[in-house]
C-alpha cells in the first residue's frame, strides 16, 4: 500500500499547491490527489540519503507498517482548558519518509479507517470544529514535544470533510527529530 493512495494533509505550516488548504504553522490538505513531490516517492531522500534514519540510504524515503505501541501522541489544546488526545500510533498504519523540502523534513504517515474517523470525532468533541482559533495540536515523541501548531477555519474543515482519507504530512525543523519520528513510529519488519 503507497501513501500516495490518500488525500495529504501536508506538513503542519503554510498552504502551498493547488487546492491546498493551510494548517497554520504546518499543514496542507488535498482533496484527494496527492500534492506534487508529496506522496509516492516523495520530493525526494532528505540530504544525505534517505529513510528514518537519516543518511543511510541512497534508496529514497522508505515506508512502513505503524508501530502501535510507539510512544507518539497528537494532542489538541483549546483555550478553554481543553486537552485531549487527537491520535496517537495506534490509530495510525502506514509511515513514510524522511522526505527534504524548502528547509524541512518531511514524514507522512496514514491514519487507519477507524483512525480516520476517530480524528474527526475527537476535534468535534474537542470543540475544535466550533472554534479553530482557540485549538492548537501539539505533537509529542516519548513525552517530548517535537511540533506544535495552529488550527484555523479552512483546515479543521478539510480535516472532518468526507473526502479526507487521513494522510498527514508532518514538517520538522531538524532531520534528526523527523529521523527519530519515523524510526519511533515504523516497526520492525
Amino acid at each position: 500500500m503507497d501513501i500516495s493512495r490518500r488525500g495529504v494533509l501536508g506538513g503542519l505550516g503554510t498552504a502551498c499547491g493547488v487546492g491546498a488548504v493551510g494548517f497554520a504553522g504546518a499543514a496542507q490538505v488535498t482533496d484527494g490527489e496527492a500534492m506534487e513531490g508529496i506522496g509516492g516517492d516523495g520530493p525526494g531522500p532528505a540530504a544525505g540519503g534517505g529513510s528514518g534514519t537519516a543518511g543511510t540510504s541512497d534508496d529514497g524515503p522508505t515506508a512502513a507498517s505503524v508501530d502501535a505501541d510507539a510512544p507518539f501522541v497528537a494532542r489538541v489544546t483549546g483555550d478553554d482548558g481543553t486537552d485531549a488526545r487527537l491520535f496517537d500510533a495506534s490509530d495510525l498504519d502506514r509511515v513514510k519518509g524522511v522526505f527534504a523540502e524548502d528547509d524541512e523534513y518531511l514524514v507522512q504517515v496514514v491514519l487507519s479507517e477507524a483512525g480516520v474517523e476517530s480524528f474527526g470525532s475527537r476535534l468535534d468533541d474537542a470543540g475544535a470544529t466550533d472554534d479553530p482559533a482557540a485549538f492548537v495540536v501539539s505533537m509529542a515523541l516519548d513525552g517530548t514535544e517535537v511540533r506544535r501548531v495552529e488550527l484555523d477555519r479552512e483546515t479543521v474543515d478539510a480535516l472532518t470533510a468526507s473526502e479526507w482519507e487521513g494522510v498527514l504530512t508532518l514538517p520538522f525543523g531538524e532531520e534528526s527529530v523527523a529521523g527519530s519520528v519515523f524510526d519511533r513510529l515504523a516497526a520492525e519488519e
